[in-house]
Parts: structure tokens; C-alpha cells; sequence
């Protein structure tokens, strides 16, 4: 299994094929009788369970007996099905095949990402290839849901119909040698109730898919104006207790509460010296002789206040309030546009609101980014609260 594994073309063909666990999980949620269409075959796990199903596989070496060996962008649009299901490859858009490449119209798909975004074309054919009602269940990386380079797919996807269930996997790490975060999600065209699973309201703002139980209105970029920190590197030569003359907040502070002191000049300095070859071959950004010294990105250096974030945490309180002015690439920072509000009641407010339902947890863990957090909504009173 392991030599096999290994042998996979994950990059150009993102195979990754599916554990019998989740072939079962995705089977339950079936809903439809009649025609059914898994459009990237694999090994055949689907195909096994489904027999009077239509398979599609590119890859000669694997594609199963009972399946068209085939390019599914060549598959004509005149065959429909009333359910396709399936885990559609992830593959870099500079590491598709040519020969395919010329088949996709881009329509949806943002040529600047550096994504696992490939499969939101294989999205967006395979709800073309669904009859009215039709469901389309896929196990994909939970990122489209907030990638600003899937905002396209996500507002076509609406338009199209309701994810009526959607199921988040957590870190568990479902494919060998592969992605995990991932979801599982069943997709029904021309079904507009916009209810999904557990009762919560299928909702698209601004290109961004919600899955919701109260009224979301505000944007978070309305309020707060939010900020990377500095990144070195190379934090094992910077970060230093004793060369150190800036004192940062960094990924312990919240649990600490201790800052730690890094060297941050404007010179060469003698201990900076000391690794100088090290710090030229840093990959953040081009270095020379004039620049060698300084960190990779500065973060937003102001006076005025604000609430600092990790951008990965467990700490039930993710946001807090310091004094240090300074703070590392592990932080966000969120600057209130009026700097007369009381900072720690907007401190309270923030983490009173239900993150995991706006889809920033996932297996226990918040996952924040500059971008995820300005297109974030924020309870439409947020301002009003207490």
C-alpha cells in the first residue's frame, strides 16, 4: 500500500483517493434515485458501491474496468444525472496538464491562486452535468468556502441552488500524504430554501459562504482595520533574550502573557554579523548587502490602540488586549476605526461571538487571516451590545 501510495501523480493529477469510511459517510447522504456520475473514478471505491453508476478516470494505470477512460472536460454536457458524487482531484493551477489547461474557461476561477483551486472548474462542470433537483456530493478542502479566489465559484454556486448539508472533518488527516481540513458537502441544484443541516441558514455575502442561526450584518473591515505582524524569517536568530532590544507579542502571549524580545535594528549589528550568510539566504524576500540585516515584513507600527489575535489558537478567548505596540507574524492585529470605544468592551464583544459558526474553527482550533477576518460579518447589533 505504501509503494502504491507513493507512486500516485498527486501533483499533476491530485490523486488521492477515497477511504472506505468516508465512501460510506458521502453514500448516506444520497438522497436521489436514478442516474449517478462520479467524474474522477480513482481507484473505484465509489464505482464498487454504485454499480449501474458512470465512472470517469484520466489515468490509464488505474482507471477501472467499468469506467470511460477519458478526460471528464470532454465529457459532453447532454449526459445529466440526478446525483454525481465524488473527490474531485486538487491540483495547483501551474501543475495542470497542458492538454487539459486548454479546456477550462476560467470563468470562475482566479488564475493568481495559489490554491488547491483546480477543482473548482471540476465543481462547476459537474453541476452542469446535474438535472433539475439533482445533488452533487463532494469531499473538498474546506478553504473555497472563504478563498478570496473562490469568490466567483461561491456566488455561481448560490445562484445555482443551497448546500442543503455540510460536514467539517477537522485536522484529522483523511488522505495519506495529502491535505487535510477538509468537508464534506451535498449541493442540490434549483433547491432555493436555503436551509442546510441542524437548521442553520445557507447564507453568500460578498463571495463568501456562511452556514448560520442569527443575523449577520456587519462587516468586521466596518469596524476594525486589521493588521499582520512582522515576520523575520528566521526567528531562531532573531528572537534572542539577550541580544534582543524589542519586546514583541508573539503566539504565548495570550497564554503567558510574557512578551519576547527580539533584535530588530536599523545597522548591522555584531551578533547579526555573526549570521550574516544565514540571513541572506532567507526566502521571505530578496536580500543584499544593504538589507541583509532587517526582517522580512514590518508590521503596522502605531500608537493608537487595538486588540491583538492569534492567527491559529485554542485559548477559548482568542482575543486580547497588551500594551506592546509591537507584535509578530503569528498576530493579527485589530485597529477600531473610532479610538474612542471602550477597547475591552470591543474585546468582550468579539469573543462572545460565535466563531465556529462563521466557519473560523475547525477541530477545536481558531483559524484566523487578514483577509478570512475583514470579509467576516459580525452580528448585525454588534456596535449596539452592552
Amino acid at each position: 500500500m505504501e509503494t502504491f501510495l507513493n507512486n500516485l501523480d498527486i501533483k499533476t493529477l491530485g490523486q488521492v483517493f477515497t477511504p472506505k469510511n468516508i465512501v460510506d459517510f458521502m453514500l448516506t447522504l444520497k438522497h436521489n434515485h436514478g442516474s449517478v456520475l462520479e467524474p474522477s473514478a480513482g481507484d473505484g471505491s465509489f464505482l464498487r458501491r454504485l454499480k449501474k453508476a458512470v465512472g470517469i478516470e484520466i489515468d490509464p494505470k488505474i482507471c477501472p474496468k467499468n469506467a470511460l477512460c477519458m478526460d471528464f472536460f470532454d465529457y459532453s454536457l447532454e449526459n445529466q444525472f440526478d446525483t454525481i458524487i465524488g473527490n474531485p482531484p486538487y491540483v495547483k493551477h501551474k501543475d495542470i496538464a497542458p492538454s487539459t489547461k486548454e479546456k477550462l474557461h476560467y470563468s470562475l476561477f482566479d488564475e493568481r491562486s495559489n490554491l488547491y483551486l483546480f477543482f473548482i472548474e471540476k465543481i462547476e462542470k459537474a453541476i452542469k452535468h446535474l438535472k433539475p433537483q439533482g445533488e452533487l456530493i463532494f469531499i473538498t478542502p474546506r478553504d473555497f468556502l472563504k478563498s478570496t479566489s473562490s469568490v466567483k465559484l461561491n456566488e455561481w454556486i448560490y445562484k445555482e441552488g443551497t448546500i442543503t448539508h455540510f460536514f467539517e472533518l477537522g485536522d484529522q488527516k483523511v488522505f495519506p500524504n495529502a491535505m487535510p481540513n477538509c468537508v464534506i458537502f451535498r449541493f442540490c441544484k434549483g433547491n432555493f430554501s436555503r436551509i442546510a443541516n441542524d437548521g442553520l441558514q445557507f447564507v453568500c455575502k460578498k463571495g463568501i459562504l456562511y452556514f448560520l442561526n442569527q443575523s449577520y450584518t456587519q462587516k468586521l473591515s466596518e469596524v476594525f482595520k486589521v493588521k499582520v505582524g512582522a515576520v523575520s524569517g528566521c526567528d531562531k536568530i532573531f528572537k534572542n533574550e539577550t541580544y534582543g532590544n524589542l519586546e514583541f507579542v508573539t503566539s504565548i502571549t495570550k497564554r503567558t502573557n510574557v512578551l519576547e524580545k527580539m533584535v530588530f535594528v536599523n545597522k548591522p549589528n555584531d551578533y547579526l554579523l555573526q549570521h550574516k550568510d544565514s540571513l541572506m539566504q532567507r526566502k521571505i524576500k530578496k536580500f543584499n548587502e544593504n538589507n541583509w540585516f532587517e526582517w522580512g515584513r514590518m508590521h503596522h507600527i502605531s500608537p493608537k490602540k487595538r486588540i491583538y489575535v492569534n492567527a491559529k489558537t485554542r485559548q477559548k478567548n482568542p482575543f486580547f488586549i497588551h500594551q506592546c505596540p509591537n507584535y509578530d507574524g503569528s498576530i493579527l492585529a485589530l485597529f477600531p476605526y473610532n479610538q474612542n470605544l471602550d477597547l475591552q468592551n470591543l474585546c468582550d464583544k468579539l469573543n462572545a461571538i460565535n466563531w465556529q459558526e462563521l466557519g473560523f474553527v475547525c477541530d477545536g482550533r481558531f483559524l484566523f487571516s487578514q483577509r478570512s477576518l475583514e470579509n467576516a460579518l459580525l452580528p448585525k447589533d454588534f456596535l449596539n451590545l452592552g
